[in-house]
């Protein structure tokens, strides 16, 4: 009995040792185990997308958050994201993704850029037709610069004026610059000044020479530029009317200044009633009326001056002239029907039958029945035809007065007013009564009338129509 007692120890000892092997086993599996477990255990965290820096045009781009994916051991984990980004507001935002598993963690972060790289606009204002006048400043017209993320920014622009041009420059707060430039438009709308000497209106007796007073003209720009002045217009001093002179000057931007100056000749006026006894001048027109018959009668209103008209049978405007003839106070005789010589001296009936016509034709037309003539080519023609010496005298025992000349002007020969003029006053030189014969139906013979008139006025002489009672004058 004894015996079995002492193996029973043993065996238990045994079995003991037995349990803490496997119990030590058991923990080193599962020591390797965990070790293995642990070491080989691992989280991975991923961007999506552009892992950044990322820039975001403002006002151009939107955000689009791509995330980030986190993985362990081929599961996907979840992934927190921290912070946001706002596109209305310049800046750097940082964005952080982070993810746990077991005892594991990661973070990551992006990185993401709001820019402005818009440049600001400048807006430049203009004012229909402005112009710089050359030499001055430029007047500014206006402008505005306005930036899509500061705003308006007018203030900030700097100007600079520079060889015709105004340069505008303006940047922005994140540092985008702009410029313009404007073309200075240089133009002078001011027009030239012109100044004249002496009065604006002057007046002179007929005869009186005219002296241009003179004038002046400046410019804003130009200065002094009298000698660029036209002067158009002339004053005929020996003829009454109303002259203009005018003045015109064009500055170098083409502005054109204009000012005229009135210029009257007044006529020297006949009295109504002249003084017997005097100094007088016949003035006698032969051959019309034409058409230069009534200028010749307004020179001679304008003078208050009187004429004779033997007139023919011309068919130009008769009923007029004739009546404006008599009207103007004039005396109108008798010259021909048809200032055909061959006819009219044919013979002496023949003469008075045209002498007789052209009577009847004027009293017809004016009511008149002058007894006033003059011989188709003066008395002498008459007297020198065969058989016709004593023509004059029939006429004269007819009650009939007929007018030669003292002086030829010649006016049907040399057609030149100046010479007409010479020929009349120099033949006239100082008579005390003196018949001239002109010729209203040549032109420049009416022109040259108001220079004598002028001259016989100023020479103590009266201009007086021919009557009856007439000094006479026969060749």
């Amino acid at each position: 009995m004894e015996n079995r007692r002492r193996r029973e120890p043993k065996k238990s000892i045994w079995n003991n040792k037995l349990m803490l092997i496997a119990i030590a086993s058991v923990l080193a599996g599962l020591l390797l185990f965990g070790l293995t477990f642990y070491f080989s255990t691992d989280l991975d965290l991923q961007l999506n997308g552009d892992p950044g820096p990322i820039k975001l045009v403002y006002g151009k781009d939107q955000y689009q958050e791509a995330g980030a994916t986190a993985m362990a051991n081929g599961k996907p984990v979840e992934v927190f994201i921290e912070g946001s980004v706002n596109v209305k507001k310049l800046g750097v935002y940082k964005l952080t993704y982070y993810a746990e598993y077991l005892w594991l963690s990661k973070t990551v972060e992006r990185e993401v850029h709001v820019i402005d790289t818009t440049a600001p606009v400048i807006k430049l204002n203009s004012i229909p037709d402005h112009v710089t006048v050359p030499g001055e400043p430029y007047e500014e017209e206006g402008f505005t610069a306005t930036d899509d993320y500061d705003g308006d920014i007018t203030n900030k622009v700097v100007r600079t004026e520079k060889d015709g041009k105004v340069i505008y420059k303006v940047k922005d707060s994140s540092g985008n610059e702009f410029s313009i430039e404007r073309e200075i438009v240089y133009a002078d709308v001011i027009a030239p000044e012109i100044v004249l000497n002496g009065a604006n209106d002057i007046t002179l007796q007929a005869g009186e020479t005219y002296h241009e007073p003179g004038y002046t003209a400046t410019d804003d720009v130009d200065g002094d530029i009298t000698d660029r002045v036209q002067v158009s217009g002339t004053v005929d001093s020996k003829r009454a009317g109303t002259y203009t002179i005018t003045y015109t000057v064009i500055d170098s931007y083409g502005n054109t200044a204009e000012v005229t100056r009135i210029v009257r000749v007044k006529s020297i006026q006949q009295p109504d009633v002249v003084q017997p006894g005097g100094k007088v001048i016949y003035l006698t027109f032969d051959d019309g009326p034409g058409p230069y018959t009534q200028k010749l009668l307004d020179i001679l209103a304008k003078y208050n001056v009187k004429a004779t008209f033997f007139v023919v049978n011309t068919d130009y405007n008769m009923s007029t002239l004739l009546n404006n003839i008599v009207k103007g106070g004039h005396a109108i005789g008798i010259h021909s029907v048809t200032h055909e010589y061959d006819e009219i001296y044919a013979s002496e009936d023949a003469f008075f039958e045209d002498l007789y016509g052209m009577q009847a034709i004027i009293e017809r037309y004016t009511g008149v029945k002058t007894m006033l003539s003059r011989f188709p080519g003066g008395s002498l023609n008459a007297k020198v035809r065969p058989g016709l010496e004593k023509l004059t005298q029939s006429l004269k025992d007819q009650g009939f007065r007929y007018f030669d000349w003292h002086v030829d002007s010649e006016d049907w020969k040399d057609r030149n007013t100046e010479m007409t003029v010479q020929k009349v006053i120099s033949g006239i030189g100082n008579r005390q009564s003196v018949v001239v014969l002109q010729h209203d139906i040549h032109p420049t013979s009416v022109d040259a009338v108001e220079q004598i008139i002028l001259w016989g006025l100023r020479n103590g002489y009266s201009f007086q129509a021919l009557n009856t009672s007439s000094p006479k004058c026969e060749q």
